[in-house]
């Protein structure tokens, strides 16, 4: 059998953790809690996208777009940007995904499909056949 001055000495602890869990679940549905938005990847922004040009170097690039979000470790010629935005507050922002993808060969830039990469651009010519 257990104490009684143990069960009173718990009985605190256990009544303050009972009423820190239903503060804790209150806290979503209160108007004043700022919740930001998830932001997660590299920011693409169509002035970026539209000043890239077939010839590029690699460092020309990443100085205009900033570092890829997905580089494969063993073939530097495709480079992908993944932007993703999702609004957590009642503000009319809506959920943003932009995807980017460069292709390489020797150096230089030839091809980029994705968001803000225009139909009759250059750089649509120069996607690899099994990119």
């Amino acid at each position: 059998m257990i104490p009684v001055y143990t069960l009173i000495r718990t009985l605190p602890v256990c009544i303050s953790l009972l009423a820190l869990t239903a503060c804790a679940s209150l806290v979503d549905s209160l108007p004043i809690v700022y919740k930001p938005h998830i932001r997660q990847g590299t920011v693409i922004t169509e002035e970026a996208v539209t000043q890239l040009e077939r010839g590029m170097s690699p460092r020309q690039v990443r100085f205009l777009l900033g570092s890829p979000t997905l580089q494969h470790p063993f073939a530097d010629e495709r480079w992908d940007y993944v932007q993703r935005v999702v609004p957590r507050s009642d503000d009319e922002l809506e959920p943003v995904s932009r995807r980017l993808t460069l292709y390489f060969e020797d150096e230089a830039l030839v091809g980029a499909r994705g968001d803000f990469v225009a139909a009759d651009s250059p750089l649509r010519a120069g996607i690899p056949a099994d990119g």
